[in-house]
């Protein structure tokens, strides 16, 4: 620490004698000395200027030098301003109820030259560490507040962005449907395949808005499940037979074997249709043109059921089996060329099955594609 820097000191002795010594020694240093007499005096002197450092005697009128030490130490705002008791020189009773009421260090008295400048140096520079620390430390705080509100607006924007998506879709498709419904035969065979292919497609993005709001809820504990028992077998049949409708699919096998004690699960039916609609859509969109997928539903030991749907298209390696269920994974997983579907939908996945109480996970063992293995 460099000798000149305009530290505070307040000294808080009742010998003028005494003050006289300590202004001869530490003035040559550059620091800025205050002296007063008695420990109100001082007190109040702390509390306005906020000295840097603190000499102070025991025997003092008013108020001794352990009353002020140890109020100072219980004070918040002074408890880490340093403090040096003046102690008679073989006096160590003084020394140890010094340190019990807080004092950072004593010096005796008559005081020494070298010494007194030691520790003086000594505690300033530690206070100095200490203020950086705390400065740091409220840069640190309001930085993160500052992230803390911008993740907010984020969060708000998306589910603005998503909330003003949903209308046109809607419309989109209210319209086609009334199209089917005014078309005469000869116009609604030749166009009905292409309005389907229309409403599909919107139908997917849909549920890609749907699923971000979704991730939205779960992350912010709103989300509200309408749990009931689900003919578990009838929503597999009718999201395999639109995977099967699109015309990119017509040549891939999907093979279905549910347990035959299993007939029903407890979930909400519209995610559990998207999680089961986004799980096949995956495997769907990874595999060749005459790919092969498989559903498998099967009972555990302990009542609870195993889903697993499974696919030989390009495996997804093991470095990223955790980070393909992340939201900002995404992006860097497709950029290595593996196809991971649209938008978040294994991200939502996992969350809806973990908010019904279940897990899920890709399987490391399997040989050949992709496993996603459910459990609820």
């Amino acid at each position: 620490m460099a000798a000149g820097k305009n530290y505070k000191i307040l000294i808080v002795e009742d010998n003028q004698e005494n003050i006289d010594l300590l202004y001869y020694f530490l003035s040559p240093q550059g620091y800025d000395l205050t002296a007063v007499m008695d420990g109100v005096e001082a007190m109040k002197v702390v509390e306005a200027e906020k000295p840097d450092l603190i000499l102070l005697d025991i025997m003092l009128p008013k108020l001794d030098g352990f009353a002020v030490c140890e109020r100072l130490k219980k004070n918040s705002d002074t408890k880490s301003i340093p403090i040096i008791m003046l102690t008679a020189l073989k006096d160590l009773k003084d020394k140890i109820k010094s340190l019990e009421v807080g004092a950072d260090d004593f010096i005796s008295k008559p005081f020494e030259n070298v010494e007194l400048l030691a520790r003086v140096k000594s505690l300033l520079r530690l206070k100095e560490y200490h203020d950086e620390i705390e400065r740091k430390s409220i840069e640190l705080e309001k930085k993160n507040q500052s992230l803390l509100q911008m993740d907010d607006f984020k969060e708000d924007l998306i589910n603005l962005i998503v909330h003003d998506m949903k209308n046109p879709l809607f419309v989109i498709q209210g319209n086609l449907q009334m199209m089917s419904m005014g078309m005469d035969k000869n116009a609604l065979d030749y166009l009905k395949k292409y309005t389907s292919r229309i409403e599909r497609s919107s139908q997917q993005l849909l549920r890609m808005v749907v699923n971000l709001l979704d991730i939205s809820r779960i992350q912010e504990g709103t989300i509200e499940l309408k749990k009931e028992q689900l003919d578990i077998r009838h929503i597999i049949d009718e999201v395999t037979k639109n995977l099967k409708d699109l015309p990119e699919n017509e040549n891939k096998e999907i093979k279905i074997e549910i347990d035959e004690n299993i007939s029903f699960v407890s979930g909400d039916k519209s995610i559990m249709e998207r999680v089961i609609d986004n799980l096949l859509s995956f495997a769907a969109h990874n595999v060749e043109e005459d790919g092969k997928i498989s559903i498998k539903i099967e009972k555990n030991n302990n009542d609870s059921i195993r889903l697993a749907v499974t696919d030989n298209g390009t495996q997804i390696p093991k470095k990223f089996h955790d980070k393909i269920f992340e939201k900002f994974s995404q992006a860097e997983i497709k950029e290595n060329g593996y196809k991971i579907g649209r938008g978040l939908g294994l991200t939502f996945c996992k969350m809806a099955i973990e908010a019904h109480g279940g897990s899920m996970r890709l399987d490391l063992e399997n040989p050949v594609g992709n496993r996603f293995i459910l459990e609820l």
